[in-house]
């Protein structure tokens, strides 16, 4: 009798004992977990302060920026200037907002008046841009590129992409033929034939006028399965001193998803991010 009462009394001291814990230990990590959710709120609450006030300082500052260039490129005072001006304040448009507006119109009515050495320099800057762009979408692994394609006039069949024997992008295949291309003006019109891989079939036949200045974050084409096309010029082919030279078009032909979009301010979101990481487990 005597050890069962022991054991019952040890029994109710230990459950005084775990119960008293119980509640020292629930006194003390309750207000914790209460403050770490908080600080935690505290924080996103920051970063998204931070994101939203940078955006918007962002998009005033390049608000100002595009008008004050555009109303300099329009001025009268620049009409009686040499195009040498014209050019560095394009270039300045074009690397600054390529990704938002479609400059292609202001480059092909501005080319009209420019000597075949001015031609050039607006060939070079519309090849940084492009490249620019190309070089963005590159960097994801759901983007397929396919370079240094070669395609002239007549091929009745022209040229698919993916080619046979490759698996198709997302289901989706082109037929690429050219119809025209014209060195002087430098331009290439072409049909695109959207091929669905299930039916084998052409659904959709698209044609455009493809430029030096065709970009593919504004100029691309939806396809399926939430996908998208763009096609750019890298180069005419043509042999001036030879009359019987057949034109050739190197292009090339990007498929990405629908949903990308421009990653001009993720590498410093990450980085602020990681910083204010680092600084949390700092502090711990």
């Amino acid at each position: 009798m005597q050890n069962e009462r022991k054991g019952k009394d040890w029994f109710d001291i230990l459950a005084k004992l775990f119960a008293g814990l119980g509640a020292l230990l629930a006194g003390i990590l309750v207000p914790l977990v209460i403050h770490i959710n908080g600080e935690r709120s505290r924080n996103n609450q920051l970063y998204a302060e931070i994101v939203s006030q940078r955006e918007k300082a962002d998009s005033e500052l390049r608000a100002k920026m595009f008008e004050n260039l555009i109303n300099t490129f329009f001025s009268k005072n620049l009409l009686n200037e040499n195009n040498r001006k014209k050019l560095s304040l394009l270039r300045l448009l074009a690397l600054n907002f390529h990704e938002f507006f479609d400059l292609k119109p202001l480059f092909q009515d501005f080319q009209a008046d420019l000597s075949p050495e001015e031609k050039i320099q607006l060939r070079e800057i519309l090849d940084e841009v492009v490249g620019k762009q190309v070089a963005m979408l590159a960097r994801s692994q759901e983007v397929a590129v396919f370079e240094k394609i070669i395609i002239a006039p007549g091929q009745a069949n022209g040229i698919q992409l993916p080619p046979a024997g490759k698996e198709a992008y997302r289901g989706n295949r082109l037929g690429i033929v050219i119809s025209e291309i014209n060195q002087i003006d430098n331009y290439v019109k072409m049909e695109v034939k959207i091929i669905p891989e299930k039916t084998q079939e052409d659904l959709a036949n698209v044609k455009f006028k493809l430029s030096y200045s065709s970009m593919p974050f504004v100029d691309n084409t939806k396809l399926f399965n939430a996908t998208r096309f763009a096609v750019t010029l890298d180069n005419i082919l043509y042999d001036e001193n030879d009359k019987n030279s057949i034109k050739r078009a190197e292009i090339k032909v990007i498929f990405f998803p629908e949903t990308y979009m421009s990653s001009r301010d993720r590498p410093y979101l990450d980085e602020m991010l990681e910083k204010l990481h680092k600084s949390k487990e700092a502090l711990r």
